[in-house]
């Protein structure tokens, strides 16, 4: 075999020297308990059991570990048909010869993964996550979901927009000191559980059309502890935890919502037994404050003013987060407007330089009664803005008079007078049987019951253009009839007949 092919050889089989030269020097067939001749689902229903008891979090006597190193080993070897028959031909001593497996360092195989590789992940087989492979031992569970703590922590609506800390004593469970989490009056007062051979758990084994199926339950004799308590510790009673309270700081960020819930990790229930803590879940309650609503980053409020301060304008001192502020009220404000104050609103729990605004809604007050002098006032008002509304007088008479002075020009003439007369007096005619009619377009109904089409507008100005271009036109056909007929008689009246004798 040339250098190059046993290099190969040599890294491809570098992880398995490495945990046969860890082991103790020991046939594999007889770590597994297994004859030479076993199959390979002898070889893995041996391991299965070995594995199980052989457990450091399992069996916590000593050399336990050490055998667990082994068993590891000898199934990595015997499970693989190229490392078994290699074995089987040379030997340890002789792979070690070979491989030199000296050489390799820390590089071997964890007994620990291997395990995890049959059973699926450790925690998974203790506590069952899922795997299909895994057995779900219940009682490395129990006291595990007891050692979260949710507590209910209420806030102020102020406290919640800018942050607060608070010192807040927690009831939790503590692991007893007296019996040191065992439950026991003492350690002699433990002893084994006979029924589950003080794993905590029973293995149930049935066939399925799919094949072998093992589950493990908790021990109903001993509730899945592995051991039974002859007499119990007198302060916790058996139970291995007694009640206490923890004051514990609480830092709240600005811009927390109403029922968030903040995770302070190792601040739980703790179980000393077993050297782990669980966590402390605050759940947040904010109060509401009159007057302001809160919607994400932003506030809202509702501002009253009176119909006065409505027309003309004012300054309002309204209430925010930060106190007493003023907000300018423009003159003409409508109802429902709003006005903003800028960066009064919720910082960015994320990014507390970033703050919304508040918001306030304008409400214009309109007061059912008011005083005498109140009323002429708003009548006065209401007679001048009706006055103003009106650019020209609606006086027939007057009109007439002002259309019947003649005015002379160099260029003027009768047909011209007559025709800027009659646009007059059709503009000013009120409704009555002669040639033309008034025409009045409202549309203040319209606007007073609801927003106008878009289009309205347009269709009311097309047709005042037409109806004005027909008046216009038949107007000026009348003038021009006129006018021609007045300027023939005046030419016939100028032009006497040619057989005509002029006298002496």
């Amino acid at each position: 075999m040339g250098r190059q092919g046993r290099n190969t050889r040599r890294r491809r089989f570098a992880p398995f020297i490495a945990a046969a030269a860890a082991a103790k020097s020991s046939d594999y067939y007889s770590v597994l308990n297994v004859s030479r001749n076993a199959t390979l689902q002898e070889i893995k229903a041996a391991y299965r059991s070995l594995a199980r008891k052989y457990h450091p979090d399992m069996n916590k006597d000593p050399g336990a570990e050490e055998k667990f190193k082994e068993i590891g080993a000898a199934y990595e070897v015997l499970s693989d048909s190229e490392k078994r028959s290699l074995y089987d031909r040379f030997g340890e001593e002789g792979l070690r010869g070979e491989f030199d497996a000296t050489s390799t360092g820390p590089q071997g195989v964890d007994p620990f993964e291997v395990f995890a590789e049959y059973f699926g992940e450790s925690n998974r087989f203790f506590g069952g996550g899922g795997e299909p492979r895994g057995f779900n031992f219940n009682f490395r569970e129990k006291g595990s979901q007891n050692l979260d703590i949710r507590y209910d922590l209420y806030l102020s609506f102020e406290e919640s927009i800018f942050g607060a800390k608070h010192d807040v004593e927690v009831p939790c469970l503590e692991t007893c000191d007296d019996c040191g989490g065992t439950g026991a009056k003492s350690s002699s007062c433990l002893k084994l559980c006979t029924e589950c051979g003080g794993r905590g758990g029973v293995m149930k084994t049935q066939k399925t059309p799919f094949g072998i199926m093992s589950q493990v339950t908790s021990c109903t004799k001993c509730g899945g502890d592995g051991k039974i308590i002859t007499d119990k510790c007198r302060r916790c009673n058996g139970r291995g935890e007694v009640r206490a309270k923890r004051s514990i700081e609480v830092v709240v960020p600005a811009g927390i919502d109403d029922g968030a819930a903040m995770r302070i990790r190792g601040e739980g229930n703790v179980d000393k037994k077993r050297g782990i803590a669980g966590d402390l879940y605050l759940v947040l309650h904010i109060e509401e404050k009159q007057g302001i609503q809160r919607d994400g980053m932003d506030l809202f409020s509702k501002v009253d003013i009176d119909y006065t301060e409505a027309i003309l304008g004012t300054i309002k001192k309204v209430n925010t987060v930060e106190g007493t502020k003023d907000l300018d009220i423009p003159a003409g404000i409508q109802p429902g407007h709003k006005l903003k104050l800028r960066y009064m609103g919720v910082p960015n729990i994320n990014k507390p330089s970033a703050r919304g605004n508040h918001y306030f809604i304008v409400n214009v007050q309109i007061p059912k009664e008011i005083s005498d002098s109140e009323r002429a006032l708003v009548e006065k008002l209401a007679s001048l803005r009706k006055i103003k509304g009106h650019t020209l007088p609606r006086n027939d008479q007057g009109t007439r008079d002002k259309d019947n002075i003649k005015t002379t020009s160099s260029h003027g003439s009768k047909g011209e007078m007559h025709w800027w007369k009659s646009i007059k007096d059709f503009l000013w005619r009120k409704q009555s049987g002669e040639r033309f009619a008034s025409i009045c377009t409202d549309n203040s109904a319209m606007w007073r019951y609801g927003n106008p089409p878009r289009h309205l507008p347009s269709l009311i100005t097309i047709s005042t253009i037409l109806v004005s271009a027909f008046i216009f036109i038949s107007l000026s056909k009348s003038v021009s009839s006129k006018s021609w007929q007045q300027r023939k008689q005046i030419e016939h009246n100028s032009h006497p007949p040619k057989n005509v004798k002029r006298g002496i």
